[in-house]
């Protein structure tokens, strides 16, 4: 069906497209919102990503490709803010969306995570434009088990992403295990939740090539250990602390090579001096790397290069590096639970581990899994292939093609 090229307003108040994911705030929300923007500028669509200026330095507007432009509005001090201080600045951010849209209409807005759906509601009804929200990640009250969801890092956050489940025109859910959250958790309108599947780059995501695959045998067969890689923020949540612990429990003779990847938030420190510290009193300092955050290049260089993906976060509405772990060609053991069990194929593509009792998690269930795949190459392989061509029927150009028809959709287009 014809229709003309819409002009869209994503709104990210709290982190940036252009942050490195794995810093900061930044993470698979990031990858996902600057791939499907992409995706739709290079379809001919107008996309503003409208985000906080967290850095004086960055220019008021950054054109990442034609058709595609990123707009800092200076709400708050132009620093990083702990996440949880965002929630002082969503009234202002949305003052300077007003501004903006005055200047520059759009058809729609499309907010990630609730503080921008907050700020950009009344932004939408004064302009009677929809408002699309995603929220990526759903709070758990306080008092709930760790594996139930984030914890409400601000005070108004489970009350906003609940309003939000009511006055939005439309939810977007990345998985149907996110969508039954929104409908049990948020009270959702289930006419009004739509899931549009992730995507993943495959070209940039790949096995490793030939003579590199040559080189990682050679240096296996002359005795060096094989890598377990794991990546994401330093944070509580994405439960690093369980995979130190995990390696920790294998005999120190077969214990793999564990390589954490990312960065912590801006209130993260106590976490990752706690991580260190985990590390040298379990003897692991020769056998474990820190490498911080990479950019997607390196990211997928040292994926591939791995052996097996470790995710062992205690709550994800999808889990998209385990999907990335896939189009690499290497198996994933993760926590059964949210969307994980969406990303990860049980015993085909990989391993699901599930959470122990009242949140807490015995390492050696980790521990076992990570031996029998890195002591059984065969499996390994087959997993490895089983994911990549699970991995080869996504894409981002299909994911904001289904985004797309729901924007149609809702514009009654």
């Amino acid at each position: 069906m014809e229709h003309d090229p819409l002009r869209i307003g994503f709104v990210m108040l709290h982190t940036s497209p252009l942050d490195v994911p794995g810093t900061k705030d930044a993470g698979g929300m990031n990858v996902v919102v600057r791939a499907q923007a992409d995706a739709l500028a290079r379809a001919g669509h107008e996309v503003l990503i409208f985000t906080r200026r967290s850095d004086p330095a960055l220019p008021r507007r950054t054109e990442l490709r034609p058709g595609l432009t990123v707009v800092h509005l200076d709400a708050g001090p132009a620093r990083l803010l702990a996440k949880g201080e965002h929630e002082g600045v969503m009234e202002r951010f949305g003052e300077l969306l007003d501004a903006e849209l005055r200047r520059s209409p759009v058809d729609l807005l499309h907010a990630e995570h609730w503080f921008s759906g907050i700020a950009a509601l009344p932004v939408a009804r004064r302009f009677r434009i929809p408002l699309v929200q995603s929220y990526h990640s759903i709070a758990a009250p306080p008092e709930s088990p760790l594996g139930e969801g984030e914890r409400p890092e601000s005070p108004g956050r489970l009350a906003g992403e609940r309003l939000l489940a009511r006055e939005a025109d439309l939810v977007i859910a990345v998985s149907k295990a996110e969508r039954r959250t929104v409908l049990q958790r948020l009270e959702g309108d289930a006419d009004r939740v739509r899931v549009v599947p992730l995507g993943v780059d495959t070209e940039l995501f790949h096995p490793c090539v030939r003579r590199e695959c040559d080189e990682d045998r050679d240096w296996l067969i002359s005795g060096g250990r094989p890598e377990a890689i794991v990546v994401g923020r330093l944070h509580p949540l994405k439960g690093f602390d369980l995979v130190i612990d995990a390696v920790a429990a294998i005999d120190p003779d077969r214990r793999p090579v564990l390589r954490i990847v990312g960065a912590p938030p801006p209130d993260g420190d106590d976490y990752v001096r706690a991580l260190h510290e985990a590390v040298a009193r379990h003897g692991m300092l020769g056998t474990t790397a820190f490498d911080g955050a990479l950019r997607r290049s390196d990211l997928a260089e040292r994926i591939h290069r791995a052996d097996i993906m470790l995710v062992p976060s205690h709550s994800e509405t999808f889990g998209l590096v385990a999907l990335e772990a896939a189009a690499s060609g290497i198996p994933v053991i993760a926590r059964d639970t949210g969307g994980l069990r969406e990303a990860v194929a049980d015993g085909e593509t990989g391993m699901l581990i599930p959470g122990g009792e009242a949140g807490v998690d015995d390492p050696r269930a980790w521990a076992e899994a990570i031996e029998r795949l890195l002591g059984d190459e065969e499996l390994t392989k087959r997993m490895g292939e089983a994911a990549r061509a699970h991995a080869l029927g996504r894409s981002w150009d299909v994911s904001a093609e289904r985004l797309l028809e729901v924007y149609l959709e809702l514009l009654g287009r």
